[in-house]
């Protein structure tokens, strides 16, 4: 039984502001901005560790936003206390005995009894109090106490760790905000800290009041921190609430408003045009297999765009083995054509490779010379390169980072292209692009994004789509295991080995104590099965004892990736343990089976770019996904669609369906932009309503002069405080 208490936008700067490291860093504070360190209760120390959260500001401070709710709005009486179950209880608190603990003398345990009617009683623990009560907890008051009952070591139900509010303050408040905090920071402090900003803070509406609809920012932010007696604490926890919508629907707004912007600016940007010539004819004339409709259609697109004095800023998306490679060869080829150099930029010294040894394979026979440039291209050979690219006499140059490097000059740059563009920061495309001022850039994907929300999110770019494989590509079957099953996945595997295949297994974890990871799966006795060490020990130890296997992942040093993924390439080793960085990878035409651990920890795209790691060669291909014990019902649905679908687009639609657009959209700006809320958005409906509300703004005030624009400006600035042009995002 329950019963409720009683009671102008600012001109991109073409240099990035960067730290020594090459990242963005906070832009300067405007003069006269009120700081948190300037509030009541917040020293040194406190404004040191909030501000490595990003909150140094009142703005900071109320648009942190909680993280989850604690619901006090019902009272449990006390005869109908369970353990396992979150509970608020109203009774009188005993005298509290408190100790250091044991072998953590620092950490205070503390207890006592909360007394409720008719001689009912719970025992109360602390086995760490916070700082805030020790010495000042209200015994011998009348008190709320909320906290999760559990049963202790003599069989007693307990209330662990509650938090306590005296009666004799007043009521509650009924949903209390919880926020992701420092140390040092406790969540009664920063609730007030909250309370005075709010009232302090001015809040702007990127929208113009002329075409707004929903709550004001202002508002919105009252009821996410405050929220009203009525309003559904799960829908707040998802980002779902009409607070919560209204915030991230602003800030859509605003950055739909930069991309036009952008897109306009861009349309006048000077740049080199590049005629049809002899090379690209003959060389498409001469190729041993028919083009598929839809790489005919791009390299229509991106040669009318090449053939305009304009500079090309577009993205060629397309499935993994749709043929994106081979366009970039193109457009390469005729820059080369009409006097131009070209250079092809990819993630990994052993992709860069790869493009250097395909474009030798395939266009060897147009006497174009090319050049690679990377990490390890040293001495005598690397000076003799950078000379021939500053002098012209080099044509094109295939590499990585190395090419952007301050030694790098190339004299007559006509196109760039930017492979796997997601994994370069806006920073490394900005340095690409000053390689030469007007040419024209183009930039790759194989992320798995809907057509019309890459219209949205790339509004800033022309958008080129590959959506048919070359014909003859065995699709790869795909299938799902548990975590019990996984002798008879290895059984799998090792006949697949036999036949003279390789295999990768993909693991979630490189470490079983890796803090870089959020687990929210409560399986930490699994968690050393799933390491990238344990994985390789597991298998030379059992199954594949008798093949050669290696191991990879993100943190080991650059040259030793390299070196793994070398010798799995060249067949030295049979299987491949590895996180998630082989995402993306060059192609092993051997590799035929993939095992992917957890894989219910994957999105949809991460999981079908995975996937796409086999089946590069002509032997049938397979796709193992192991499902955790503890996967729950959703998790499984979404990992049903990579059985039921092998096209990127079908995998793009249904990853829309189950997550919603926002996840893709804050996803991909992530490090780029001080996006907050966009990811909130589920409805892909609202993406396209804020790009038409953004359009047609314009139309009205294109230059943003007008007094109901400067707002909107303002944010827009923010944005762009970090100092890179929005044309360089991508």
């Amino acid at each position: 039984m329950t019963r409720r208490p009683s009671n102008s936008p600012p001109r991109p700067s073409d240099e990035p502001a960067q730290d020594n490291a090459g990242q963005s860093r906070k832009p300067p504070l405007a003069a006269g901005v009120a700081l948190v360190a300037s509030l009541p209760g917040v020293g040194p120390k406190r404004s040191a560790a909030l501000a490595e959260r990003g909150i140094e500001t009142l703005r900071d401070l109320i648009f942190h936003l909680p993280r989850r709710y604690e619901d006090w709005r019902n009272l449990t009486d006390f005869p109908d206390v369970q353990a396992g179950v979150t509970v608020t209880l109203s009774g009188e608190l005993g005298k509290i005995f408190e100790r250091p603990m044991r072998h953590a003398r620092w950490r205070r345990w503390a207890q006592a009894l909360l007394h409720g009617p008719r001689g009912a009683r719970i025992r109360v623990v602390w086995f760490n109090l916070p700082a805030y009560m020790r010495g000042r907890m209200p015994s011998q008051q009348r008190v709320l106490a909320h906290g999760k009952v559990t049963r202790g070591a003599d069989g007693a139900l307990e209330l662990v760790q509650p938090d306590l509010h005296p009666l004799s303050e007043g009521t509650p408040p009924p949903l209390q905000p919880i926020y992701r905090l420092p140390a040092g920071v406790g969540q009664r402090l920063f609730a007030r800290l909250v309370t005075q900003a709010l009232a302090e803070a001015p809040v702007e509406d990127a929208i113009p009041a002329a075409i707004r609809t929903g709550l004001s920012n202002a508002e919105a932010l009252r009821q996410v921190h405050r929220p009203q007696d009525d309003a559904d604490p799960a829908a707040l926890e998802r980002g779902e609430s009409p607070a919560h919508q209204a915030l991230a629907f602003d800030e859509l707004f605003a950055f739909e408003l930069a991309l036009c912007l952008e897109r306009e600016r861009a349309a006048q940007r000077a740049g080199i045009a590049l005629d049809n010539g002899a090379i690209t004819a003959r060389w498409l004339k001469e190729l041993p297999f028919a083009l598929t409709a839809s790489q005919s259609r791009a390299i229509a697109e991106i040669g009318a765009d090449l053939g305009k004095p304009v500079q090309m800023n577009r993205m060629l998306m397309g499935d993994v083995g749709s043929g994106k490679t081979l366009i970039a060869f193109w457009a390469a080829l005729r820059a080369v054509e009409n006097g131009y150099q070209a250079v092809m930029m990819a993630p990994t010294e052993l992709l860069a490779e790869q493009h250097h040894r395909s474009f030798q394979q395939l266009c060897g026979r147009t006497g174009v010379v090319a050049g690679l440039l990377t990490g390890k291209t040293a001495g005598g050979a690397r000076t003799s390169l950078l000379r021939t690219l500053e002098s012209g006499a080099m044509p094109l140059v295939f590499g990585t980072h190395a090419l952007i490097q301050e030694r790098v000059k190339i004299r007559r740059l006509g196109v760039g292209v930017i492979d796997e563009q997601h994994r370069f920061g806006v920073f490394d495309r900005a340095r690409l692009k000053a390689l030469g001022a007007e040419a024209n850039l183009l930039m790759m994907t194989a992320t798995p994004i809907p057509r019309s929300l890459a219209l949205s999110l790339f509004a800033n770019l022309e958008i080129s789509f590959l959506d048919e494989l070359p014909p003859g590509r065995l699709p790869i079957a795909t299938e799902l295991a548990s975590e019990d099953e996984l002798g008879r996945v290895d059984d799998i595997v090792r006949a697949e080995l036999e036949r003279g295949g390789q295999a990768y297994y993909v693991v979630p974890r490189i470490e079983a104590a890796d803090d870089s990871e959020e687990d929210d799966n409560d399986e930490d006795d699994r968690e050393e099965e799933r390491t990238v060490a344990a994985t390789a020990e597991r298998l030379k130890r059992g199954p594949l004892e008798k093949f050669k296997i290696a191991a990879m992942h993100g943190r080991m040093p650059a040259s030793d990736k390299e070196r793994v993924m070398r010798e799995f390439r060249d067949g030295v080793t049979s299987v491949l343990v590895s996180t998630t960085v082989v995402e993306v990878g060059i192609d092993v035409a051997a590799a035929s089976i993939i095992v992917i651990i957890a894989a219910e920890r994957y999105g949809l795209a991460q999981l079908h770019q995975l996937r796409g790691r086999v089946g590069r060669g002509s032997a049938a291909s397979r796709c193992i996904l192991v499902a955790s014990r503890g996967a729950d019902a959703a998790a499984m649905e979404r990992l049903s669609v990579m059985t039921r679908f092998s096209a990127g687009a079908d995998i793009a639609r249904e990853d829309l369906r189950l997550r919603g657009p926002g996840d893709l959209l804050g996803a991909r700006q992530s490090g780029a932009l001080p996006l907050k809320f966009i990811h909130l958005i589920r409805d892909p409906r609202l993406i396209e309503r804020a790009r038409t509300m953004a359009e047609e703004w314009l139309r009205s005030d294109p230059n943003l002069k007008a007094a109901d624009s400067q707002p909107a400006r303002r944010a827009i600035a923010r944005m762009l405080a970090h100092g890179f042009s929005l044309g360089d995002i991508g």
